[in-house]
C-alpha cells in the first residue's frame, strides 16, 4: 500500500503526456480519431451538406414578387396654388411561364451544390484510402523493427559466446571478426527498420492529427505475429466479381461526379435551346392617390408581362395593362421596349455545348470501365498476394528447419557462428516478406470493401 501511494504522488508531478498512449486495435480506431481531430475536413462536409439543403429549398424563382411604391410631392409656382399630391401602390407579380426554365435553373443549382457535395466526398475518400495505407504501412515496419530486433538480441548472445571462445583460444580470430561483422551487419538492419518504423508512425500521427509526444500502440502488430501460426484466408472473389461491380458502381464517387457533370451540361444545352420562349408573368395592383391622407378612391390593375430576356439579340419585354375605377375599367396602356446585341458566337456556344455533353458521355463510360478494371485488378491482386503469402510461409518453415539444423551443427561445430548468424538473419527476412504479403492482402481488401461497399 505504501508504494502505491509513492506512485500515485509521483504521478501527480510529472508531466500528463508522458503516460499519454493511444492504442488503435484496428485501423477503424485510426479512423475514428483521425475524423474527430480533423475538424477542416468535418467543416467542408458540413458546408457540402448545408449547400444541398439550401438549393433544394431555394424556390424563390417560383414564388411571387410583391413590389410596393410611395410617392409625395409637392409644387410651387407663382401666381398658382401650391400643389401637392401623394400616392401609394402596391402589385405582386407571379410568372406563370417560362418554358421550364425556372425548373431547370432550380434543378441546376441543385446539381451544383451535389456535385460540390460529391466533391467533399471524394475527397474524403481519398483521405481515408491514404490512412488506410499509412496504418498498414506502420504496422508491417514495426513487425518489421521487432523481429530484426530479436534476432539481434539472439545473435549477441552468439557475439558473446564467440568472444570467449577467441579470448581461451578455441577459435582464431579471423572467426571471431567474421561473427562480429555478421552482427553489425544485423544491427545496422534493424537500426534502419527502426528509424522506418519512427517515421512511419510520424506521418500516421500527422494524418490522424495527433501531437508528436502522443505515442500509438499499434495492437494489430500482435494478430500478425500470431498469423504465422493461425491465418485466416480470403475466400475466393472471383465468384463474386460481378456482384462487386454492380455495387462499386453503385457506390462509385466518380461515377456520381460523372453524371452530375453530364446532367449539368445537358441542362445547360436545353437552357441555350429555349432562347425563343418568352416568360409571361401577371401582375395585379392596386394605388392610392390624392392630396392628404388618408388616401382614397382606390384604382386596380392588372399587367400581363412578355418578357424575352434570353433572346440573345434582341431582348425585348412587351406589356399590357388595364386599369380599374369603381368597377369600371378607365385605362389601358401597352407597351414595347428592348435592345439590342451583336452575339456572334452563339451557334458556336451550341456547338461546343454539343461537343461537351459528348465527352460526358464519353467520361461516364469511361468511369464504368474503370470501376469494372479496378475490382477486378484488386481481386486478383488479393489473390496472388495471399499466394504469395502462403508460399512465403512455407519457406518461413523451412528456414526455421534449417536455423535448427544449423544450431545443432554449430553446437557440433561443423559450421561458423557467422554462418550461424547468417541464417538467423535470413530467417527472419523470410518472416517479414511472409507478413509483407500478408499485410497487402489486408489492405487491398480493406480498398475493396471501401470500393464496392461490400464485407469479406
Amino acid at each position: 500500500m505504501p508504494k502505491r501511494i509513492i506512485l500515485l504522488a509521483l504521478s501527480a508531478f510529472l508531466p500528463s503526456n508522458v503516460f499519454c498512449q493511444i492504442e488503435l486495435r484496428s485501423y477503424n480506431d485510426a479512423l475514428k480519431i483521425a475524423l474527430a481531430n480533423d475538424v477542416e475536413r468535418s467543416l467542408q462536409t458540413l458546408g457540402a451538406q448545408e449547400s444541398v439543403r439550401m438549393a433544394q429549398k431555394n424556390i424563390g424563382g417560383f414564388l411571387p414578387v410583391i413590389d410596393f411604391c410611395l410617392n409625395d410631392a409637392a409644387k410651387a409656382q407663382k401666381d398658382t396654388d401650391d400643389a401637392k399630391s401623394k400616392a401609394i401602390e402596391f402589385g405582386v407579380t407571379q410568372k406563370i411561364f417560362n418554358g421550364g426554365k425556372t425548373f431547370l435553373e432550380w434543378r441546376m443549382q441543385k446539381e451544383k451544390s451535389f456535385y460540390q457535395f460529391l466533391s467533399a466526398q471524394k475527397a474524403n475518400d481519398d483521405y481515408k484510402n491514404q490512412l488506410l495505407k499509412a496504418y498498414y504501412a506502420s504496422v508491417l515496419l514495426e513487425l518489421k523493427s521487432r523481429l530484426l530486433n530479436d534476432s539481434l538480441k539472439n545473435a549477441w548472445q552468439v557475439v558473446l559466446t564467440s568472444q570467449l571462445e577467441e579470448e581461451q583460444g578455441m577459435i582464431t580470430k579471423m572467426e571471431y571478426l567474421e561473427t562480429l561483422l555478421e552482427y553489425k551487419k544485423m544491427e545496422l538492419e534493424a537500426k534502419s527498420a527502426q528509424d522506418d518504423c519512427e517515421n512511419s508512425k510520424w506521418q500516421l500521427k500527422r494524418m490522424m492529427g495527433l501531437k508528436q509526444e502522443h505515442n500509438i500502440a499499434l495492437l494489430e502488430t500482435q494478430t500478425f505475429e500470431r498469423a504465422l501460426e493461425s491465418y485466416p484466408l480470403v475466400e475466393d472473389l472471383n465468384e463474386k466479381e460481378r456482384q462487386c461491380v454492380q455495387s462499386a458502381i453503385q457506390n462509385s464517387v466518380d461515377l456520381k461526379l460523372a453524371e452530375a457533370e453530364l446532367n449539368w451540361a445537358q441542362k445547360m444545352r436545353s437552357m441555350q435551346k429555349r432562347f425563343f420562349l418568352p416568360s409571361v408573368s401577371v401582375r395585379g395592383g392596386v394605388s392610392f392617390t390624392g392630396r392628404n391622407y388618408p388616401l382614397t378612391s382606390p384604382t386596380y390593375s392588372i399587367k400581363v408581362i412578355l418578357g424575352f430576356d434570353d433572346n440573345p439579340w434582341l431582348k425585348t419585354t412587351v406589356s399590357s395593362q388595364v386599369g380599374f375605377n369603381k368597377g369600371k375599367m378607365n385605362s389601358m396602356t401597352d407597351s414595347i421596349s428592348g435592345q439590342t446585341e451583336a452575339n456572334t458566337i452563339y451557334f458556336n456556344q451550341l456547338r461546343l455545348n454539343k461537343i461537351e455533353i459528348a465527352q460526358k458521355k464519353l467520361g461516364l463510360e469511361k468511369a464504368k470501365r474503370q470501376i469494372e478494371e479496378n475490382v477486378s485488378e484488386a481481386i486478383q491482386k488479393i489473390q496472388k498476394a495471399q499466394e504469395n503469402f502462403l508460399l512465403n510461409l512455407e519457406s518461413v518453415k523451412l528456414k526455421e528447419r534449417k536455423l535448427l539444423l544449423s544450431k545443432i551443427q554449430l553446437e557440433q561445430g561443423k559450421i561458423k557462428r557467422s554462418d550461424y548468424l547468417e541464417d538467423l538473419n535470413e530467417c527472419a527476412k523470410q518472416k517479414i516478406q511472409a507478413l509483407n504479403a500478408l499485410k497487402e492482402r489486408d489492405c487491398l481488401t480493406k480498398e475493396l470493401e471501401a470500393m464496392s461497399n461490400l464485407n469479406f
